[in-house]
Parts: structure tokens; sequence; C-alpha cells
């Protein structure tokens, strides 16, 4: 919301602070943090007769925003097309109407509002990211490229758009690319989670360990309890062949989450390798009891070391039946 509030206030309500302290109800339309709150300050001046067209706008959009974050679709889209309707001109309404639309599925009037909003304000970079997000979606890659280089162009100073271009590269196996458009949204933040993971896994994949080793130790550095980070950085180290630190990590991982089933699974492959069955046993019986449905990897290792899998509780009756039959 908090968003979407300075967006309308610098468009709409330059020079409104009189008429806010004449009108409460706008204030807590504007200002509320709750959805419950915004709807019904919002409602107050959208009925109220008297208001300047741009509150009412303002108000409506404002709705909007909270009624979506209320899982309204329908209610929000109605405000925006009513806050259209007052003030056609007003880009960011067709830009938020955009991204229901597309989340309906409606792409041709999604990309339809994205056009208009750009055609309006074609110096605003959010624009270009979200219409490049609607064109990666549809694996339109070249096309998102080009959005989001404009949204770099527009705001050189905000990873946003270096985030997104670099999952478009991914996307079209740009890997350099995307290492960089990466490494840029970490220089601008120092601190992006994302930006260490997403550069990190595709270090891993292309083979660089160490480098990926280092960006894992980093989010670590920055949230120790990041399981799937701690995961992530054993998969490198058993890649290095240090199993040792590998079930380090992995165990690692568990003592936070401790149903991680692929973490116990590939604790167990770490454990094959170094030639303790017991323990692998053990790990991959627990990856099946906590995921049975994704397990078949687990059960083929099972199979491999010559162990069964583990019988769960709906079987034990119905064996000790069919043992009373023979």
């Amino acid at each position: 919301m908090r968003l979407s509030v300075a967006i309308v206030s610098a468009f709409l309500l330059t020079g409104v602070p009189a008429l806010a302290a004449e009108l409460p109800e706008f204030d807590a339309c504007r200002k509320a943090e709750e959805p419950d709150s915004t709807i019904a300050g919002c409602t107050l001046v959208i009925d109220n007769q008297t208001v300047e067209p741009r509150i009412r706008v303002a108000a409506l959009f404002f709705r909007a925003m909270a009624l979506e974050a209320k899982s309204d679709a329908k209610g929000a889209m109605a405000d925006l097309n009513e806050a259209i309707r007052i003030a056609p001109k007003f880009s960011h309404a067709y830009s938020t109407r955009a991204r229901l639309y597309r989340e309906a599925n409606d792409d041709e009037h999604a990309f339809a509002d994205m056009n208009t909003a750009i055609r309006i304000d074609p110096g605003v970079a959010l624009f270009y990211n979200r219409r490049g997000l609607f064109y990666l979606d549809k694996n339109n890659t070249e096309f998102a490229i080009d959005d989001f280089n404009e949204a770099i162009r527009l705001e050189p100073g905000s990873s946003e758009g270096y985030w997104n271009r670099a999952m478009a590269n991914e996307n079209a196996s740009y890997r350099s690319r995307a290492i960089a458009d990466y490494s840029e949204v970490i220089r601008i933040d120092p601190k992006s989670l994302r930006g260490y993971a997403a550069r990190g896994s595709m270090y891993q994949r292309q083979g660089d360990n160490d480098l990926a080793i280092a960006d894992y130790n980093e989010i670590l550095r920055l949230e120790p309890k990041a399981d799937y980070t701690l995961y992530s950085r054993g998969m490198v180290y058993r890649e290095k062949g240090n199993l040792d630190q590998a079930i380090a990590d992995y165990t690692a991982a568990l003592a936070i989450n401790p149903k991680y089933a692929p973490a116990y699974r590939e604790r167990g492959v770490a454990y094959r390798l170094k030639g303790d069955r017991e323990h692998a046993i053990a790990d991959f019986r627990e990856a099946i009891r906590l995921d049975f449905p994704n397990s078949i990897t687990s059960r083929h290792e099972l199979e491999a070391l010559g162990a069964g899998e583990p019988k769960t509780e709906p079987e034990a009756p119905r064996r000790g039946v069919l043992d009373l039959l023979k």
C-alpha cells in the first residue's frame, strides 16, 4: 500500500493538506495501514458528493489497493475502472488494472493497459518493469529485456530493473549477463539475500564452486538460519568431494528445519559416498517418511543398498491381516 500511496500523493494530491484537515476521513483513506480501515475511510470520501474529482480518484485508487489486498479483485477492478473514467490520464490506475488483468490471465487487456500507462507517462521505470515481467511470463524474453533496459536507464540506482533483467537473461541462458546483473543488484544493495542466492546458484550450476560457496557464506553471515542456503552449500561441498563439510551443512539445515526431506536425502547420498551404509539408509528412510510422493530417488537409493522401504502406518494392519489369511 505504501508505494501506491506515495505515487498517488505525488501525481494527484499536491496541495491538499488543507483539504485533508477539513476532511479527516480522507486522511484515514490515504494513511491507514489496515485494508479494512482504508476501505472504510475511502468509502466515506467516495460517497461524499462535494469532494473534488481528483480526491475521489485518489480514494478510489486507495480503496482498490485495499480491496486487492483482501483478494477482492472484482471490487478492485470496479474502483479502478471508475478512477480511469474520471481521470483518463491517471497512468498508475492503468498500470494497476493491468496487473489485475494479468492475474486473471487476460493478457490482451493487461498489455493494452500497460501500453496506455507508458504512452501517458513514458518516464516511469515501474511501468517498464511491470510490462517486462508480463513479457517474461509469456517467454518473450527479448521484449522483456528491452523493457528492463529502459527501466534501468530511467532508474539506474534501483536494483529492481537489474534483478528483472537478470531473470530474463537467465531464462535466455545468457549466463554471464545474468551474473553481471545479479552483481549489480548486490552492488546497489550489499545485503540483498536474493542477489547472493541467485548468483550463487548460477555459479553452482556452471561449476564455479568456490564462487558459489563465497555467495552462500555471505547469505549465512547475514542470515545464519537460512536452511536452504545451508542445504545448497552442502551440495557444493559434496560436489567438491568434501563430504564431511557437506554432511555438517545438511545437519545444520535439519537442525533449523527437521522436516526438510531433501536434506535427509542428500545427506544420505553423502553418507553412502563415505561408505556409511547405516546412516545412509536411515536418512533415505526419513526422506521417504517425510515426503513419500517425491521420494523416488530415496527409494532407488534404498534398493541399491539392499534395504527395504519404511513401512507406513496404514501398511502395518494390512500386512497383519494378510499374514492371518496365509
